[in-house]
C-alpha cells in the first residue's frame, strides 16, 4: 500500500513538473511572438521597451498582469498594446514564462 501511495505522488509531482515546463516553452513562444519586438531578455529583442530580462524579481504577478492589461495605467504615453485580450490559457502561459525572469 505504501509502495502504491510513493508512486502516485511520484507520478503527481513528474505530471506538476511536465505542465508546468510545457506552460513555461508556450509562453517563452508568445513572447517571442508578441514582445521581443519591443522588449529584450538576455540581450535578446527590441530595444523600444523595457528590457525585462529581471523583471519578475522587480514587480509581482499581479503587477506584471496589471501592466499587460493596462500599460496606459502606469505610462499613459506608452506606446504597448494592451493584451487584455488575450486567452486566459495564453496570459497564463505567458505570465508563467515572464514569471521565470528573476
Amino acid at each position: 500500500m505504501k509502495r502504491m501511495i510513493v508512486v502516485i505522488a511520484a507520478f503527481a509531482v513528474v505530471a506538476l513538473i511536465t505542465v508546468a515546463a510545457q506552460a513555461e516553452s508556450k509562453g517563452g513562444l508568445l513572447f517571442g511572438q508578441k514582445c521581443a519586438m519591443c522588449h529584450a531578455v538576455n540581450g535578446k529583442g527590441g530595444v523600444v521597451g523595457p528590457e525585462l530580462t529581471k523583471v519578475s524579481a522587480k514587480l509581482k504577478e499581479k503587477d506584471i498582469k496589471a501592466k499587460l492589461e493596462n500599460p496606459k495605467k502606469s505610462n499613459p504615453n506608452s506606446a504597448m498594446p494592451s493584451f487584455k485580450a488575450l486567452p486566459k490559457a495564453d496570459m497564463d502561459a505567458l505570465l508563467g514564462y515572464l514569471k521565470t525572469l528573476k
